[in-house]
């Protein structure tokens, strides 16, 4: 990664980098704040605050190249463009000129990152395994990860960087010590995965369900399925697919790069009766043959790994989790890894803040899930806040991105969450209070038929009325659930009961 390849990668000139031309970067940001020595910066325009502002600090830390949109000029560190101190920044009367500095000036600086990033994963000969789908995304990263690391050295993506900016970011910060990399690619239009697998290139492709989210941009299930799959044109010709056997609409997947998708299911058919003929029925590669025990601290279960049944454990709460484990298996076991390594890495993972995250204390229980929500996540949440001790609250909150039927799927949340029995169902948000109208409706309906107790309903048009209903203490001995889309903010609610916490 010297300066004159990554000058030539984007087919433009090197500025100001004679006898510098074969200086290596040693890491890549966007952010000067996290720019080290030997780093190349990118200066990108956003909606609030202008990269090349930060020009001077980036280099100030060491930054040895600088991709932006426009020559950098004189400026002074600690100082915008428009003369006012910058946050956190002391003034200096040291300047920073256009030749103290190699660097690239492009029209699009993101653009820029994204071809970097993929001239750098072309060179790379280690696994990269993309993970994708509607559902448990992060969590099937994190639980891979981890078991890729009972014989590997594993980079992983950190936290939610897994778009467009993110994965790029996530790439280049592979180093010579790592033996596997498991990337998360997210997307919500059609065409962005075909532009995250020209960058990530994996050589193996997980896809964890096709559920209903990003409706209003994908139209349905159909179109989500379309718009994953796509990940697919990126492998390489030996590349593997590794497909949730449970799933109606991943199993139409017969073939990909001329190998049939290794399937991992919670059942040792998969689910095929429905769509497939009954000779194209099949069993799973990797499968459940039973949960031995199950609690918010985990799950011990049994598991089929390509013919041989091994026992295993998954230190995080609900039964999904043990679907995640298996996808980690099937992963494991085509990258060489033996039963033994695969069970000792998924017992390793660590749960991630704000996907089903169990946060005690006293005889207080908190499910900390409000990273992100669609229905079927959240049902799957409330199936998990059934397993625990104590009454049961539920604080749910609007789901983004549903499209014409977003007030419906709310109802029908709603209506699950009643008849799962949960002692007390707070719904916050506009779209939120169809949850509250659901709920009642089937709390009605199994009352009337002897089936179901009263159940406490409260709705909020916003989390400022929220807290001024409630007080941290109003849960004490209660297992709470707080879930909702990320744009909702229900990490406040987190942090507001973290008071008793």
């Amino acid at each position: 990664m010297t300066l004159q390849n990554i000058a030539d990668c984007l087919n433009r000139p090197l500025i100001n980098g004679a006898g510098k031309e074969d200086v290596e970067i040693t890491g890549a940001e966007l952010d000067s704040r996290k720019i080290a020595p030997g780093y190349l910066f990118f200066a990108t325009r956003g909606e609030r605050v202008d990269g090349h502002d930060f020009i001077p600090q980036a280099v100030k830390k060491g930054a040895v190249l600088i991709i932006c949109e426009k020559e950098p000029g004189e400026m002074v560190p600690g100082v915008t463009t428009s003369g006012e101190k910058e946050p956190g920044e002391e003034r200096t009367s040291e300047k920073i000129s256009s030749n103290q500095v190699p660097y690239i000036q492009v029209e699009d600086s993101f653009l820029a990152l994204k071809q970097v990033a993929a001239f750098y994963r072309r060179q790379l000969t280690i696994p990269v395994v993309g993970v994708t789908g509607s559902v448990g995304k992060t969590s099937t990263r994190e639980i891979i990860a981890a078991a890729l690391s009972g014989k590997y050295r594993v980079l992983r993506t950190e936290g939610n960087f897994n778009n467009e900016v993110g994965l790029p970011l996530t790439l280049l910060r592979i180093r010579e010590e790592h033996e596997a990399a498991v990337v998360e690619m997210g997307i919500n239009h059609f065409g962005e995965m075909e532009r995250l697998t020209d960058i990530a290139r994996p050589d193996i492709a997980v896809i964890t369900n096709i559920g209903q989210c990003h409706l209003e941009n994908l139209g349905d299930r159909d179109g989500v399925l379309k718009a994953k799959t796509a990940i697919f044109q990126g492998l390489p010709e030996n590349g593997r697919a590794v497909l949730n056997g449970d799933d109606d609409k991943l199993i139409t997947v017969k073939e990909v790069r001329g190998q049939k998708p290794c399937f991992f299911s919670m059942n040792r058919e998969i689910i095929g009766r429905e769509v497939l003929s009954e000779k194209e029925e099949q069993r799973a590669d990797v499968y459940l043959e039973i949960i031995l025990d199950t609690s918010l601290l985990g799950s011990r279960f049994i598991m089929n790994i390509f013919g041989e049944s091994v026992e295993a454990y998954v230190p995080l709460p609900g039964e999904h989790m043990v679907t995640n484990a298996l996808a980690a298996a099937a992963v494991g076991h085509l990258l060489g890894l033996t039963n033994e390594e695969i069970v000792r890495g998924i017992a390793s993972v660590k749960a991630v803040d704000g996907r089903s995250h169990i946060i005690r204390k006293d005889d207080m229980t908190v499910i900390d899930d409000c990273y992100n929500a669609n229905p079927v996540s959240v049902k799957s949440a409330i199936d998990l806040l059934m397993s625990a001790k104590g009454n049961k609250t539920a604080i749910l909150g609007d789901m983004f991105e549903l499209g014409e039927e977003e007030l419906a799927l709310h109802s029908q949340v709603g209506e699950y969450a009643a008849r799962a029995g949960v002692n007390r169902l707070i719904c916050i948000g506009r779209l939120s209070k169809a949850m509250v109208e659901g709920a009642r409706k089937e709390s009605g309906v199994m009352m009337g038929g002897g089936t179901c107790k009263e159940i406490g309903l409260y709705y909020f048009p916003d989390k400022e009325s929220f807290f001024e209903a409630f007080m941290p203490s109003d849960f004490a001995g209660n297992a709470v659930l707080i879930k909702a889309s990320h744009g909702m903010g229900f990490q406040n609610i987190i942090s507001w009961l973290d008071r008793t916490l």
